[in-house]
């Protein structure tokens, strides 16, 4: 693991599983949000996050291995009901809590870096993240951020849910899990290790390494049967105590008391 800071580390990340990257109401909340963290913390190029873009393929096909999650400070998750099918989001919110896991090992205190927020409530199962932002707006908890964005008899409301969500990742990111880096990800992405994705471990999987072939001795799995040819030379020379005398043209052999 590398330090909690790492240099060029996206303040906060958005995650998602939108069909549309490019829907104005998602476009609109990331502008918000990141101009109301500049009001608090100032125009630093360190308090800018960043925004998930969604690419054919399975989750890992370009590089998971530098995925901004592995790095970020902390995780904005934007709920719906196709999220839970996205092997790619699910795939970096597996990563994130692994790097949670790492804090509270660490530190023995649980950070608050991972931010669920809801979305879009249609269709999600009735079981939701235990971290999802709560705030007392009725249409945001009924229907999702995504139906205050832009509407204005809920400008209101939805400042009020911007604002819960900036004070959010503000104290996640002064408690931020360490980053990872590939080498921590190759020893945790495993089948056999709970809430981590199934990544199968191919060739791809390992750039840059090569393995050499290595020739093992077959050892038997049962007692050898007791060899009838004839003590060796030195097998067969008499047992010298611990005081005894070597004899002619011999070194003396030290040997323990119970040899």
């Amino acid at each position: 693991m590398t330090a909690h800071r790492s240099p060029g580390a996206p303040y906060y990340y958005i995650s998602h599983a939108l069909t549309v990257p490019s829907d104005p109401w998602l476009r609109a909340f990331h502008t918000d949000l990141q101009s109301e963290i500049y009001r608090r913390l100032g125009p630093d190029p360190g308090y800018t996050g960043l925004l998930s873009q969604l690419h054919p393929g399975p989750w890992g096909a370009d590089g998971w291995d530098c995925t901004p999650v592995m790095r970020c400070r902390t995780l904005l998750v934007l709920l719906t009901e196709r999220y839970y099918r996205e092997p790619r989001a699910l795939g970096d919110l597996a990563v994130f809590r692994r790097r949670l896991l790492w804090e509270q090992h660490q530190t023995g205190e649980r950070s608050t870096a991972l931010v669920p927020v809801l979305w879009n409530t249609e269709g999600l199962p009735p079981r939701r993240e235990p971290d999802t932002l709560n705030v007392p707006v009725g249409d945001y908890t009924a229907a999702g951020l995504s139906r205050l964005v832009g509407a204005p008899h809920a400008r209101g409301g939805y400042l009020k849910v911007l604002r819960a969500v900036v004070e959010r990742i503000l104290t996640g990111a002064r408690h931020s899990p360490p980053a990872m880096t590939p080498e921590d990800l190759y020893f945790t992405v495993s089948p056999g290790v709970s809430g981590m994705p199934r990544i199968p471990l191919t060739a791809g999987s390992f750039p840059d390494r090569q393995f050499a072939p290595v020739q093992v001795r077959l050892l038997p799995t049962h007692a050898a049967p007791p060899s009838h040819r004839a003590e060796t030379r030195w097998a067969a020379a008499p047992r010298r105590s611990w005081f005894s005398t070597p004899g002619n043209h011999d070194r003396p052999i030290l040997r323990g008391p119970h040899s």
